[in-house]
């Protein structure tokens, strides 16, 4: 049954992107579905304590969102709903109906979305929390996303008005794989090309020693696609996509966190002072000339363009002021898109449908109050703790929550100021990876401390 779960959370893992970014309910459903099964089959044995207690902030925030999200579709006109509301009416001068939530159903739709990246994280720390199953993990996910950005510079090269098989609508000219939108391309292979850089950077300054390897084919494949050669390959593969996307923060937020993950992972080796000035000085001058490099298509929108999106600050101010009016419980979540019409600035024009915030915190505090939103944003800042202190201080397999630092560096910055997280085919992909770095950020006694208290058990017994 362990070799099922398996098969069934890497499936989802990989498979995600493909069908358009997995926008679709019946897509979103059916990954949970899979993720739900290999979850109820997993395999525990190599699950410390320490890394269960990983997934405490990530229930704790689930929590709020569901406890946020019944209170908005709470839409019983009977007075047992009428006194629940009295409480944030008279303490808290608000004016609310008698439903908060602007749509009906939309919220809990809305929500399998949450628990579909919820599922992917609590997997991928469970299946990484052996150091084996981590490394595997992060192999197939690396060549995966290399295959993903094959298909999306063919596609451009071959057929540049489809997207798998429909016709392409928007983004004419540029790579977007099996994504509609470019930006979340561009954060994709970004992540993709993270996962090819560190492991380079690994067998480039080895130190970390491994039991050895048996002479078999699982074995031989995975020492040639660990090679120096093919590593280079896929990375180039994957930035190369990258810059085909356009994508003017993509492309600078990539290169920013490939320069992230090489200080990352060369600052603790035991370096002088100066070849440690040297390494963040080289670095940053890597990332320039990898600019320079493959940057053609970005560097010419931003002269035409520039770097600030004038609409994007309009839609973001108005944003803000849905915030101030909802600024408790929130307008629903995955109400965005029914409540912005009605304040829509005129600086926006009539082009465009703003179906999101294109700012994923703006977002979730819209939807669901500035309360939660602490909540999820508190979480997040602790999982980030944990990966760059396992970046920092861990010794063998170092490189697993460097990249899961690195990745999640990316795809946060860039739903900053975009909604790539939002596309539950990057989410699911994002999440994996993230969760893979997490599991391993602790040292390796913490992960072994279930394994000893089973081995005691078994000889009391």
């Amino acid at each position: 049954m362990g070799a099922i779960s398996r098969f069934f959370a890497t499936a989802v893992f990989v498979l995600a992107p493909l069908p358009l970014g997995s926008l679709d309910l019946a897509w979103i459903c059916f990954w949970n579905f899979l993720l739900v099964c290999s979850l109820l089959t997993a395999d525990l044995s190599a699950v410390s304590r320490r890394n269960a207690m990983l997934l405490i902030p990530l229930a704790v925030a689930i929590a709020a969102v569901g406890v946020i999200v019944a209170l908005q579709t709470w839409s019983d006109p009977s007075s047992e709903s009428a006194a629940v509301w009295e409480l944030p009416r008279h303490f808290f001068g608000l004016v609310l109906p008698d439903r908060l939530s602007v749509t009906a159903r939309g919220t809990w739709l809305a929500f399998g979305s949450v628990l579909l990246l919820s599922l992917a994280f609590t997997r991928a720390v469970i299946l990484a929390s052996d150091a084996g199953a981590a490394r595997s993990l992060l192999r197939i996910l690396a060549w995966a996303g290399c295959l993903y950005a094959l298909y999306g510079i063919l596609a451009e090269l071959i057929a540049p008005d489809m997207v798998l098989f429909r016709q392409k609508e928007a983004y004419l000219g540029f790579a977007t794989g099996t994504f509609v939108n470019r930006n979340t391309a561009a954060t994709f292979w970004g992540s993709c090309a993270l996962l090819f850089l560190v492991p380079l950077l690994r067998t480039m300054h080895r130190q970390e020693g491994g039991p050895p390897e048996q002479p078999d084919w699982r074995s031989q494949l995975e020492q040639i696609l660990s090679a120096p050669v093919a590593l280079g390959a896929g990375f180039a593969i994957c930035t190369i996509a990258l810059a085909m996307t356009g994508s003017r923060a993509g492309l600078l937020l990539s290169v920013g966190t490939f320069v992230l993950a090489i200080i990352l992972y060369l600052v603790p080796l035991e370096l002088g002072r100066s070849r440690k000035w040297l390494v963040l000085g080289g670095s940053a001058a890597a990332g320039l000339v990898l600019l320079q490099l493959v940057g053609g298509l970005v560097a010419g929108r931003i002269v035409e363009h520039g770097l600030i999106d004038p609409q994007r600050l309009a839609a973001y101010q108005a944003s803000l002021g849905i915030i101030a009016d909802h600024r408790l419980l929130g307008v629903g979540l995955g109400n965005f898109e029914a409540v912005f019409p009605a304040i829509r600035p005129a600086t926006l024009g009539s082009l465009g449908i703003w179906d999101r915030a294109h700012s994923t915190p703006l977002e979730i505090a819209v939807e669901l109050g500035i309360p939660a939103f602490a909540v999820i944003a508190l979480a997040c800042l602790w999982y980030l703790y944990h990966l760059f202190t396992g970046s920092l201080r861990r010794k063998r397999d170092r490189y697993i929550p460097v990249i899961g630092a690195s990745v999640a560096v990316l795809g946060v910055a860039h739903s900053c100021i975009d909604f790539s997280l939002q596309i539950p085919g990057y989410g699911v992909f994002f999440a994996a990876i993230v969760g893979c770095g997490l599991a391993q950020s602790l040292p390796s006694q913490m992960r072994k401390e279930r394994g000893k208290s089973v081995q005691v058990e078994l000889k009391s017994n």
